[in-house]
């Protein structure tokens, strides 16, 4: 059996018609297997089943007085770093259950490697964060890019996952540091990371695609997944996720101005690092090959005089093949 990573899961969920409470019966004992511990803070109008299912398990946080994101994740990382694991490992439980279930081996790969980094950062592929729908890709895009020129980062790297590998002592620093109360967090967390460490870590997972779908698989089932994402895309979300793209930024712009970042250097690991295989750039570059059977061992000449005759081709009423 394998041994659990000295690694400590802090979740939030907000789930109030309790949809992921089978998918969580299921992952219990995978969650339990990976990390040293798990603490899943829930927000006040999340399904009490999901509550008891978490309690039964002793990897309930608790839930927060007020439904905010702010002290709801705070909460997370507090009871994850009372479980004494040397690292904490920060993801919302619905992406901790996605991730588990599509791509384990990526999932446990970036948990060891988090063990070599005190602050380990994790984004989405291009085509990870492609696969959400279009208000929140196209925003979140671009705040990633903004907080990387204002930090200058050079490329944008993702911040707003938001998922990250710790250890101790930066996830106390945290703590200490983070005051932002509700959708303003994802950005004051994505400036905290940066100034965590002299040089932060940063890798991309393909296990960290679109996950809201899971909560609405009969309806995903019905249309398909291109169809139901499209209906996503109303004006109504459009103002949502500009709005939240507004408040990301003003997190961000007051840390800055609460604690201005020094020099951050930011160290972009291979994909491959985090179990993601992908072509190399030579073969990508060279054409394939077609597979050549080989030759069985020349047959000896005809003896001389004789005539080789080659068989006559059979008729056929079809057209040939081109």
């Amino acid at each position: 059996m394998t041994k659990p990573l000295d690694v400590a899961l802090a979740a939030t969920l907000h789930d109030p018609p309790g949809v992921l409470a089978e998918a969580l019966e299921r992952a219990l004992p995978r969650l339990a297997a990976l990390y040293r511990g798990v603490a899943v803070a829930t927000s006040p109008p999340t399904a009490r089943r999901i509550g008891r299912i978490l309690d039964a398990a002793g990897m309930h946080a608790g839930t927060t007085a007020a439904n905010l994101r702010g002290p709801l994740y705070r909460l997370s990382i507090r009871a994850a770093l009372a479980s004494g694991a040397s690292r904490i490992h920060y993801l919302d439980l619905d992406r901790a259950l996605h991730w588990l279930a599509g791509a384990p081996r990526e999932m446990r790969a970036v948990l060891r490697l988090g063990r070599r980094h005190r602050v380990l950062v994790l984004g989405r592929t291009p085509k990870a964060h492609r696969s959400h729908h279009t208000p929140l890709w196209s925003t979140e895009t671009l705040v990633n890019r903004l907080i990387a020129e204002r930090v200058r980062a050079g490329r944008p790297v993702d911040l707003l996952v938001p998922s990250f590998v710790v250890d101790r002592d930066a996830a106390r620093m945290l703590l200490a540091r983070s005051h932002a109360r509700d959708a303003a967090v994802y950005g004051e967390w994505a400036g905290l990371l940066l100034g965590l460490a002299a040089e932060v870590a940063y890798v991309e997972c393909r296990g960290l695609e679109w996950e809201t779908p899971d909560r609405h698989r009969r309806a995903v089932r019905r249309a398909g997944l291109a169809a139901w994402r499209r209906r996503q895309e109303t004006p109504a979300e459009w103002t949502l996720r500009v709005g939240l793209a507004v408040e990301f930024l003003r997190g961000f712009d007051r840390l800055l101005r609460r604690a201005p970042l020094a020099d951050v250097v930011i160290r972009r690991l291979p994909q491959r690092m985090a179990g993601i295989s992908a072509p190399s750039s030579a073969a990508r570059a060279s054409p394939r090959r077609r597979a050549v059977p080989r030759r069985g061992p020349r047959s000896a000449p005809p003896p001389r005089g004789s005539r080789r005759r080659s068989p006559r081709p059979a008729r056929s009423g079809g057209r040939a093949p081109g």
